[in-house]
């Protein structure tokens, strides 16, 4: 039976669970991190992970929230706080998001379509559904701000997320599209969001 925690303790194991859980991801990768790894390196029994996560794949997903979430905070910074939306400006914030995709294991190793497959499976609709609201929230004033600004086609915006989502859940199947055809396919597939969804103005 799992021992009971106080707030101080809870508090200082479920920091220690995302930061060994990050590393233990990272270094050996999903699949092969066990709840048995990630315990003993927070330093609990194995019976109090599931106090805090009802599965590795929900910690995981935890973790990689926090990265994106940073990277949302780099992205808005590096192209967004000028206020002003061009074709090239909004084309590489689609290419560098595509980019950053590569760039962490964490979310490289889900171009896996097997780790995919199970990391989606096993987590809670709800959980998805936060994934969603965290891009609507990160997106959706930038894109609303750019029609008003007549930047920006004027379609539903909600719409424009999904569309924008699609992209970066499209780079998972690269194996899938073949790597002699993935990069001249999205480069193709950016160039076609950008001259349906901009409309730079005169000057």
């Amino acid at each position: 039976m799992a021992r009971k925690f106080d707030e101080h303790e809870k508090e200082r194991i479920h920091s220690q669970l995302l930061t060994q859980g990050k590393w233990l991801f990272e270094t050996h990768g999903l699949r092969k991190t066990s709840v048995s790894d990630l315990t003993k390196a927070a330093g609990i029994a194995q019976g109090s992970f599931y106090l805090f996560y009802a599965s590795k794949e929900e910690l995981y997903f935890d973790i990689l929230q926090q990265l994106e979430e940073q990277i949302r905070i780099d992205m808005v910074s590096k192209h967004f706080s000028s206020g002003i939306l061009t074709r090239a400006s909004f084309k590489q914030f689609l290419k560098d998001s595509l980019d950053l995709m590569e760039t962490y294991p964490l979310i490289r190793q889900l171009y896996n379509e097997e780790i995919m497959e199970t990391f989606v499976r096993k987590l809670p609709d709800k959980l998805l559904e936060q994934n969603f609201t965290g891009d609507a929230n990160y997106l959706l004033p930038m894109i609303i701000q750019a029609q008003e600004q007549g930047y920006m086609a004027q379609k539903n915006p909600e719409t424009i997320v999904s569309l924008l989502r699609s992209i970066i859940l499209l780079s998972l199947q690269k194996r899938t599209i073949g790597d002699a055809h993935y990069e001249n396919t999205m480069e193709l597939l950016i160039d076609f969001i950008v001259d349906g969804l901009i409309t730079e103005k005169e000057g």
